[in-house]
This record gives structure tokens, C-alpha cells and sequence, in this order.
């Protein structure tokens, strides 16, 4: 990725990403081109100055929200759009050719996620909705009279959300604010940009003013002036930006997922085992609820053994074709990761060769994984890994070692019939969703992730009417 020098003529073949502001479509003389997996220039991004950010926000903070029904009327009909409608010059199947080319994932992941950001856009109002409480109501004209009601109402007017390039998928927070009545300004992920850019494109095409959603690609250095301006934010990132935000309360942050499963003696099973494959290599192994380390009770080294079995049958092949398991990358990035990995489990077993790891693709770029590590201390640090791609650390479990080995994680699955020990996860403050036999990636979009996002974006008042 790199700034088009100002001056020197772009690719005309490139697809142009204008800013979509306050006041419309709105391209900058700072540009990047975008490079795809395969090393190949995929589109010109317009990035915007702290001003344009600045006076962006302000128009954000004075636009009034539309209707609650009509904001969900117009949400159903923006779903609708982003599937069916030519949205920046591109239809949804050339779309998904450019998301397919900047992400990494295979082209049925690709179009799978892609689909369900138009599930995510219809279905926000309803999602934004659970988080309420039942002793809450949504208006205050809904307040019983005399005794009067909790109501939910917002806890600020401006939202900007800071995103990540993992999958598309990663728009369901800010989607929710929007439906809850926030005005937002997107700033997407360098890496893949496109999926933010069409749902904004989406939602004006619904009939929602410019002053409800702002499309701001920016530098690195821009993402403070973002936050700064705006009442609250949601930030994505690995731990530098957990470390960063995450003592803000104005700021949640989607930060590592450190996604754990636990296996049993009595459940060592190829049902198990297959169900565990499901769990790392899922949407390319790349999400924050990927299964990133195993503890067993039991023979963990032969557990080990059979799951990099799995893995390698489920790979096979498709490594070198549109379906392939891990993601592709460039090999810049590959031989990042991978120096990365070998020099930090020096000391583990290796399952899978490092040498087997990396796979080049006849398009272009290197596809990752999957990896698989045995290590014989249920504390080793190397639980703590969470590298973009199918890798898994597998350690011994015992019952004296209780939960300790599963803190620290956003999912755990405990395939398990104890139900004390699924007691003492719910009870751990540092887990944070409990799943009991069912794979740490599976969602239908209404479970709470890091908890509900209306418990971020919503308080509840009392209000009393005679």
C-alpha cells in the first residue's frame, strides 16, 4: 500500500474510492493505491485530512436522527440494495471480487460473509434490541404513568467506528449504533475498504441523509481526531490497541480473541475432533472466535497428531484453488508470520511442518496454514498465540488445573459434562463467552460478543409522567 505522490498520474484501471462526506462524494489529492493478496494494484482510496474529519463529526453531531420505524424501513431497504444494486459502479458479484482480492479469504467465505453484512443491515434494529433491559422501554412516551418506566436512550449522538480488515462481517457494532439513532463516520480498514464503502453507498440509497453515515478512510494518524471528535467509538485491533483504548469508556475495543477449547477424557472422539478442526479453520482461521489453543485431558501429543491429520486432509488440494482452507497473503506477510512463529515456539512440537505451512498460489500470493503445536504445560505462554491463520496450540488439561489455563479468552468451549467447571467459566470475569460442546466460532449474529453492543451504546433513565 502507498501514497500516490501528488503530480504522477494513476492506473486508470484502478476502481476510484472517494470519500462519501457530509456533503456528498468527495475525492482528496491524498490518495494510496491499494494492493491486492496477489500483489496486483486494486483501486485508488481517497484518505481525508483531520479537517474534512473535524467538520464531518460537527455535521454528524448537529444532523438530527431519523424515526426509529423508518430508520429500520429504510435498514430493510438498504439490505436489499447492497445485494441487488450497482452501489459505487460496481455490482454485488464485482463487489466480491475486489473484497475476495484485498482480504484473502477463499471466493464461498468471501461471498458467505459478504451476504451476511446484508443480514447484519436488515436485522440491526433487532439485534441493537436485545441488549435492552425489561425493565426498560424504548421512548419516554411509553412510560407508564404514575409509576413511571426505565427508558433506554443513547448515551451520546455521534459514534465513529475504527475498523479492521479481518472480514466483512466486522460492520454489525456500528450498524446497530446507526439504528439506535447515532450518526456515524466509518473509517475502514487500508486493507479491505470496499465492504464499508458499499454499505454507506447502501444505506443513502435507502433514503438515509449523507449526515447519518460518513465514509473517512484515514492514515494511521487521523484515527485520533476521529475519536477525539466523536461522543463514543469502536476500535479494532491486536493487543498494542487493546493496551491503548482500552481503559477509555467512551471507546470499545474489539481486541484479541485468545479463543480456547476444552476436551475431556470422556469426549475423545473423531466427532470431537472433526468439530475442533471446524473451530480453527473456519473463516480462514483469521477471527477473533477461531480456536487458537486446546487443552486436553488426556494424551494431548496424540490429540495433536489427529487434528494436524484433519487439518491437512481438510486442506489438501485447495490450497492452490479458489477454495483454498487458510487465507492467502502475500508473501511479504507469509514470511512475516512465519518467522514470527518459528522463532516464538521454538521450544513446541511441531505437528505440520513449518515448511508445509506456506503454499503459493498460481494467482499470486501465499496461502497460510494450517498449523498445529503440541506443548506439555497447560501455562505455556504460547496459549496466548493468535496469528491470522488456522494455527493451534495443544497442551495437557487436568481437572486440578481448573480453569486458570482458559482465562483470558473471548470464547471458550468446554466439551465437557462438568458442570461445576462450566460454573467456574461463566464465574471467570476474564472469559468471556462460555459455549458448552459447540464450536468457539459458531454466531447467529444475536449472541452477545464482547457483550451487546447496546450495553455500550445505551443507559437507561427513569422517567415519571402524571
Amino acid at each position: 500500500m502507498t501514497q500516490t505522490p501528488l503530480g504522477v498520474a494513476e492506473d486508470h484501471d484502478l476502481v476510484s474510492l472517494p470519500l462519501l462526506t457530509h456533503r456528498g462524494e468527495h475525492t482528496t489529492r491524498a490518495r494510496e493505491v491499494l494492493y491486492g493478496v496477489d500483489g496486483r494494484p486494486l483501486a485508488s482510496l481517497s484518505l481525508a485530512p483531520d479537517l474534512l474529519v473535524s467538520q464531518g463529526l460537527q455535521a454528524l453531531a448537529r444532523a438530527e436522527p431519523l424515526p426509529a420505524d423508518e430508520r429500520a424501513e429504510r435498514l430493510a431497504e438498504a439490505s436489499r440494495r447492497f445485494l441487488d444494486d450497482d452501489l459505487g459502479g460496481l455490482s454485488f458479484e464485482e463487489h466480491l471480487v475486489y473484497v475476495n482480492r484485498a482480504s484473502g479469504h477463499n471466493a464461498r467465505l468471501t461471498e458467505e460473509l459478504s451476504r451476511a453484512v446484508a443480514v447484519a443491515i436488515a436485522q440491526a434494529p433487532a439485534r441493537a434490541d436485545r441488549a435492552r433491559p425489561n425493565g426498560s422501554v424504548r421512548s419516554w412516551q411509553e412510560a407508564a404513568d404514575g409509576a413511571g418506566s426505565g427508558v433506554w436512550t443513547r448515551r451520546g449522538e455521534t459514534v465513529a467506528a475504527v475498523l479492521s480488515g479481518n472480514a466483512p462481517t466486522i460492520q454489525n457494532g456500528w450498524l446497530q449504533a446507526l439504528a439506535l439513532g447515532y450518526r456515524v463516520a466509518v473509517r475502514p480498514s487500508r486493507r479491505e475498504p470496499f465492504t464499508a464503502r458499499r454499505v454507506v453507498l447502501a444505506l443513502r440509497a435507502a433514503g438515509f441523509p449523507d449526515t447519518s453515515a460518513l465514509y473517512l478512510p484515514t492514515t494511521h494518524g487521523g484515527v485520533p481526531t476521529l475519536l477525539r471528535r466523536a461522543d463514543l467509538g469502536f476500535v479494532y485491533g491486536g493487543a498494542d490497541v487493546a493496551a491503548r483504548y482500552g481503559s477509555t469508556s467512551t471507546i470499545k475495543v474489539g481486541g484479541p480473541g485468545r479463543s480456547k477449547t476444552l476436551v475431556t477424557r470422556e469426549h475423545l472422539t473423531p466427532a470431537v475432533l472433526d468439530a475442533v478442526a471446524d473451530s480453527v479453520a473456519a473463516l480462514s482461521g483469521a477471527a477473533c472466535v477461531n480456536t487458537t489453543a486446546v487443552l486436553v485431558e488426556g494424551d494431548h501429543r496424540r490429540f495433536a497428531r489427529e487434528l494436524a491429520d484433519v487439518l491437512r486432509g481438510r486442506a489438501g488440494e485447495r490450497q492452490t484453488t479458489g477454495q483454498h482452507l487458510g487465507p492467502r497473503v502475500t508473501r511479504e506477510s507469509a514470511d512475516e508470520l512465519l518467522g514470527h512463529l518459528e522463532r516464538s515456539a521454538s521450544h513446541a512440537l511441531a505437528e505440520i511442518p513449518l515448511k508445509e505451512v506456506a503454499t503459493p498460489h498460481p494467482d499470486g500470493g501465499v496461502v497460510l496454514g494450517p498449523a498445529v503445536f503440541a506443548v506439555d504445560d497447560p501455562r505455556d505462554r504460547l496459549l496466548g498465540t493468535e496469528l491470522p491463520f488456522p494455527c493451534v496450540f495443544v497442551a495437557p488439561w487436568t481437572a486440578a488445573d481448573g480453569v486458570g489455563p482458559l482465562r483470558n479468552s473471548l470464547v471458550v468451549n468446554a466439551i465437557t459434562g462438568d458442570a461445576e467447571l462450566v460454573g467456574a467459566l461463566l464465574r471467570a470475569p476474564s472469559v468471556g463467552n462460555v459455549h458448552v460442546n459447540v464450536p468457539t466460532v459458531h454466531s447467529d449474529g444475536n449472541l452477545p460478543h464482547e457483550d451487546y453492543i447496546g450495553d455500550f451504546l445505551m443507559r437507561n433513565k427513569a422517567v415519571v409522567s402524571v
